[in-house]
């Protein structure tokens, strides 16, 4: 009677100890590390919370064309599809590492016939049956377990910002380069313009050679110059169709023609563009700081783990099943703990190893923040000044084509020579390139800080 009494209370015990020494987990707990960022970007107007980054990216751009690349590269381009098969390894080995926790049942069956002659007389047959189902359980004593679900968590996690890096990335080379071929085409309408000019202006000097108002040298100066601007169209056709295979790559596809949309200057809605908001948000916004925080989360559990390692594991297994014919009844339960002893000091290697590594990616973790409120602070320096460069550029433009067409008057006049209509077409046309160019790198700038302040991930 007592020992029947006695096996009931073990049931009972053996549960609530196992509970008890589940809730131990050694290893130090994550706690996110202390970092001084100011309240305000360098070069930044102000410490408005609003943000440019909060903005959706379909909304931040006004051609239609431009927001269809975007949508085709986020769902054919093959480094974001890499990245999506990435975040379902992570979630299988989360899932292994889950299922460590749990116990493990298995169930077998064997079955035999038999027939042999006897030492007497006659044939013995007979046949046997079994069935069994087992169970083998890790009892978590230390966390060793919790720690690595934890690490393999962080290891999701880090998996998920990295596609969304992946995605804001790709957003950024898309756009970018769709920019740089709508400026390729400004510059050979620019190009082709500055060719009209010229050819103008051939046919005017022949004509006055012909009358005897101009010499040869003036007609090959003018041959000259035509035939430099034409060099250029062949160098931007082929910058085109270099851009546009680019793209084609960026978009998941073979390299084919890109449908343009706007107007160069007509791409961004403008009123969207606020505030960089304040340092503080990047921490929670953009990926490459989430992706490093999570390294140094699961570097953090690994620590658990390998202190674990040191300490005694305690495995239970049992199997219950039937033999038929006849029938009876099997039982079997076994604990086995084991303590480690002697290792050569590979266990607390182990441990040194694991904590070498979380300061690695501390440091990290403390310089991907570092680096990101560099290129925040670098992009908005680059919109200002962009503005600025514009600006002056859109002045020499206006100066140089006062100065051409004056040139062309005082030449015709005779009060000049052909040589400063040269100059003066010279002088515009590099201009009117430049202020191109500056446009383009104004609308990049933007793009630039959209991208350096997490923006494009939703």
């Amino acid at each position: 009677m007592v020992r029947k009494n006695t096996k009931y209370i073990i049931l009972f015990i053996i549960p609530g100890l196992i509970t008890l020494l589940n809730s131990c987990k050694v290893g130090p707990n994550y706690q996110r590390p202390v970092m001084k960022m100011d309240s305000l970007y360098r070069f930044a107007q102000n410490a408005d919370t609003n943000c440019i980054a909060n903005v959706e990216w379909i909304r931040l751009f006004k051609d239609t064309v431009l927001q269809q690349l975007v949508k085709t590269g986020l769902e054919k381009n093959y480094d974001i599809r890499t990245a999506f098969a990435r975040i379902e390894e992570a979630r299988a080995n989360f899932k292994i590492a889950r299922g460590q926790q749990s116990p493990q049942v298995n169930a077998s069956a064997s079955g035999g016939w038999n027939r042999q002659p006897l030492a007497t007389a006659g044939i013995a047959e007979y046949s046997s049956w079994q069935a069994t189902a087992g169970l083998t359980w890790e009892i978590d004593l230390w966390g060793k377990l919790r720690r690595s679900k934890e690490a393999a968590r962080a290891n999701l996690f880090g998996q998920i910002a990295y596609q969304q890096s992946v995605r804001i990335t790709l957003i950024y080379e898309i756009v970018s380069n769709y920019f740089d071929l709508l400026e390729f085409d400004n510059e050979l309408k620019i190009v082709r313009d500055n060719i009209i000019i010229r050819e103008k202006s051939l046919a005017l000097v022949k004509a006055k050679m012909i009358a005897g108002t101009a010499s040869g040298l003036v007609v090959a100066q003018a041959e000259a110059e035509l035939a430099l601007a034409r060099t250029e169209v062949p160098k931007l056709d082929m910058q085109i169709g270099e851009k546009e295979n680019y793209l084609s790559t960026l978009l998941g596809d073979a390299p084919h023609v890109i449908k343009r949309g706007r107007p160069m200057l007509d791409q961004i809605n403008i009123p969207e563009i606020k505030t960089p908001g304040i340092p503080s948000q990047l921490i929670v916004r953009r990926p490459d700081i989430i992706m490093a925080e999570q390294t140094l989360v699961a570097a953090n559990a690994n620590i658990g783990v390998a202190r674990a390692m040191m300490l005694p594991s305690l495995n239970l297994s049992g199997d219950i099943g039937a033999v038929f014919n006849p029938t009876t009844m099997i039982y079997n339960a076994v604990g086995n703990l084991v303590a480690p002893i002697f290792g050569g000091g590979q266990l607390r290697a182990g441990v040194k190893k694991a904590k070498a590594q979380k300061e690695q990616m501390l440091y990290t973790y403390l310089q991907t923040i570092n680096t990101s409120l560099k290129e925040v602070s670098n992009a908005l320096l680059e919109v200002k000044k962009q503005q600025e460069i514009v600006q002056s550029q859109q002045v020499t433009v206006n100066a140089a084509q006062t100065s051409f067409e004056l040139s062309d008057q005082l030449y015709n006049a005779g009060y000049a020579s052909y040589l400063d209509v040269i100059n003066a077409q010279s002088l515009l046309f590099s201009s009117q390139i430049n202020l191109s160019q500056a446009q383009i790198n104004e609308l990049t700038a933007i793009i630039t800080l959209y991208s350096a302040l997490g923006g494009g991930w939703k």
